[in-house]
């Protein structure tokens, strides 16, 4: 992936995190029917989120579901360091998506951290009988362009 094309992406998907487009709809009458097989799928986008040291802020990172649910979706930033604050998003109503825009986002209050370091976080979405979960990166940087650049991406 080029730096230009993971650069947009990461503005589109701050972009839909802070709006926290919603794109579910109403399940279709298969999915409402069908409890066995999981109809959907949470996507590993490989994100980093970058800061810089010294700042206590808010971290999101928006999720993107892919198919369809018919229970309501529970979705929480877990794995987090000492001193983060998870915060409860709004549950996302049984529905579907075509992993278009996100469906919310995952998002813990973050202590100011004065050196350079990186964290692996966890998404987990889940819908009382399914669970699933994907890494996410947070890196804390003064220079911004080599953190998002170089950074680990699982």
């Amino acid at each position: 992936m080029t730096a230009r094309r993971i650069l947009i992406r990461s503005i589109l998907g701050i972009a839909i995190g802070l709006t926290l487009t919603v794109t579910a709809g109403p399940p279709t009458a298969a999915a409402a029917a069908s409890a066995s097989p999981v109809t959907w799928r949470l996507r590993d986008l490989h994100q980093r989120f970058c800061t810089p040291t010294g700042l206590a802020r808010l971290i999101y990172f928006p999720v993107f579901i892919e198919g369809a649910w018919s229970q309501e979706l529970r979705i929480r930033l877990v794995d987090t360091p000492p001193g983060f604050e998870p915060t409860a998003g709004p549950d996302v109503p049984p529905g579907h998506s075509d992993d278009v825009g996100a469906v919310g986002a995952a998002s813990a209050w973050m202590p100011a951290i004065p050196e350079k370091s990186e964290y692996v976080l966890t998404v987990r979405a889940t819908s009382g009988s399914e669970t699933q979960e994907v890494p996410v990166y947070l890196g804390i940087d003064d220079d911004w362009l080599n953190c998002i650049n170089n950074g680990p991406r699982g």
